[in-house]
Order: C-alpha cells, then sequence, then structure tokens
C-alpha cells in the first residue's frame, strides 16, 4: 500500500496474469517511474525493507519505527506522485 500511496502504482504490475503473480513471487518491482525521482531516498529504503522475499530477513515492525524516514522530516512525495495515483485510480476496472 505504501508503495501505491507514494507512486500511485502497484509495485507489481503486467498485463499476463502469469506475469504477474512470477513478480511477485520473485519480489520484482522497481523505482523507475518518473515519479520516484521526486520521492526521498529514505522512503525507497524504506520500502525496500518491507518488499523482501524472506520473512526472517524482513524489518520488524520495530525495525521500522526506528527508520529515519519514519522519525525523519517525512519529506517523499510531492503532486507528481498524488497524480500519479489518481490516474492509476481512474484506470482501475470498477465493481458493480
Amino acid at each position: 500500500m505504501l508503495y501505491i500511496l507514494l507512486s500511485g502504482a502497484p509495485p507489481f504490475y503486467d498485463e499476463d496474469n502469469f506475469v504477474l503473480f512470477e513478480k511477485i513471487k520473485n519480489v520484482d518491482y522497481n523505482f523507475d517511474a518518473p515519479v520516484w525521482k521526486s520521492i526521498s531516498s529514505e522512503a525507497k529504503d524504506f520500502i525496500q525493507r518491507l518488499l523482501v522475499k524472506e520473512p526472517d530477513k524482513r524489518a520488524t515492525p520495530d525495525d521500522l519505527l526506528q527508520h529515519p524516514w519514519i522519525i525523519g522530516d517525512g519529506k517523499t512525495s510531492d503532486i507528481g506522485a498524488m497524480k500519479a495515483m489518481r490516474d492509476w485510480n481512474a484506470k482501475r476496472p470498477t465493481k458493480p
């Protein structure tokens, strides 16, 4: 969710469900979208500590509460991230 909140798009996406599930299984994401240029390195590091395949290597809640992005100034996003989120949300299929 944090990845989506900051960038406006999910970390794993593909039109082909098989490819999508492979990306999820392999934790294959990136910060290549233009909106990530305005996101702090601390926020990216926070996400990287969450999106770890092996649970025993993933950051604990206590670790995350002490992360510089949480205890720091929190500057992570700009209007571009909000626009990207609105654009992504507009493309999502609606349920009846």
